[in-house]
């Protein structure tokens, strides 16, 4: 079809924000769901050929192109367009594309400047509400962003009820238009892995939690590690595997910090840190898990908790309000992040009692993809 809507998309493989790379590729996922006729096309905004050859090998949607780079803020890309423009009359970066319906997340650079809507988004306040975990530049420097959010005549997309309320907290007279959006996973396959293979590759018996976050400070990995530190006292041994990349830019002694804890309090058999894994790998791993530990302090929308659902697998997680917002009627057990009391209590219940049931006696994610998919266009094409 000619008439497709076309639909720009920012995409960056970043494996130090890994939550945001599959935020676009559930994203694309989820608007595959759509029937082929409301399928929008879809370029693909990258800003060099590594992120190219990354999407290429990752996302699969049949109407789809890439772009490399913004263009006006390349010098080597303006060198190679003013030189190309003279000897061949061709630009091979060009900077603005035409027809753009809309473009997602739009920053302000000329190669989005045509779409008809641009549209926003912001993952958390957390900046705002737990600064404890960022520098005072990087808070400012957020801020100002938000505060050119906010005053535009544009729109904004935040992932959940949660989101919305601190951003009308802290801009209550906002011009930008505002839709709440919650996020859905689309996992790559992964049941076929053995299990007896996987577990001795990463060194896990056969029961074991699962706690897979980037190790950023606000994460909260210390409160497992301490909620284990006092089941060692009452003779029980739980196992904890964590994955995830190891640095936190903002605090880079933070893992290590984790490491010499596990090492002073004599954890080393009883805590697995496995790096940054395969995501099959990874999914295989919380699946076979006695139970998934989210102990994060601060989210927007939790991959995590999105992909406890999506496996229907058990979930111990924090009782932050997004948290409750997107567990609402499941069975998922709650502790304060503050709280390594509570969380061992959980743990020990898991270890000692009847299993965890489901997050949900029926499971229907595959509506919750569908879901995302159909909003998102309706955003785009209101």
């Amino acid at each position: 079809m000619n008439d497709r809507q076309k639909i720009a998309l920012s995409y960056t493989y970043n494996e130090l924000w890994i939550g945001g790379t599959y935020y676009t590729e559930n994203l694309i996922s989820a608007l595959n769901t759509l029937p082929d006729a409301e399928k929008p096309h879809l370029v693909i905004l990258v800003d060099n050929q590594a992120d190219e050859r990354a999407a290429k090998s990752k996302l699969t949607y049949p109407y789809i192109n890439f772009q490399l780079g913004s263009g006006e803020r390349n010098r080597l890309f303006q060198f190679v367009n003013k030189a190309s423009g003279r000897l061949f009359k061709w630009k091979p970066f060009p900077q603005k594309i035409k027809g753009l319906q809309a473009v997602f997340p739009f920053y302000d650079c000329v190669q989005q400047s045509l779409a008809k809507k641009k549209i926003y988004w912001i993952p958390d306040f957390q900046e705002s509400f737990a600064p404890e975990f960022f520098t005072a530049d990087a808070i400012k420097s957020i801020q100002e962003n938000q505060q050119n959010i906010q005053s535009s005549e544009e729109h904004l997309i935040l992932s959940s009820y949660d989101a919305l309320a601190n951003f009308e907290h802290l801009y209550p007279a906002h011009t930008v238009k505002t839709y709440v959006l919650p996020f859905a996973v689309t996992h790559p396959p992964y049941q076929h892995l053995d299990t007896n293979w996987l577990l001795g590759k990463h060194g896990l018996p056969r029961h074991y939690f699962i706690c897979p976050n980037q190790f950023w400070k606000h994460k909260n990995q210390l409160t497992v590690l301490q909620a284990v530190n006092l089941l060692k006292t009452k003779d029980l041994e739980p196992i904890v595997a964590f994955t995830g990349k190891t640095s936190d830019y903002r605090h880079p002694e933070y893992f290590e910090s984790l490491q010499k804890y596990v090492n002073e309090n004599g954890l080393s058999n009883n805590i697995k840190f496995l790096g940054f894994i395969d995501r099959a790998e990874q999914l295989k791993l919380m699946a076979e898990s006695t139970a998934i530990i989210q102990p994060s302090f601060f989210e927007g929308w939790s991959t995590v908790v999105e992909d406890a659902k999506a496996i229907n697998k058990a979930l111990i997680a924090s009782n932050i309000n997004v948290h409750r917002e997107q567990l609402a009627g499941s069975s998922a057990k709650f502790f304060s992040p503050n709280g390594p009391e509570e969380l061992a209590e959980l743990i020990q219940t898991a270890m000692t009692g009847p299993a965890f049931p489901p997050l949900y006696e029926t499971d229907n994610y595959q509506s919750h993809i569908e879901k995302f998919g159909r909003g998102f266009l309706t955003i785009c094409t209101a």
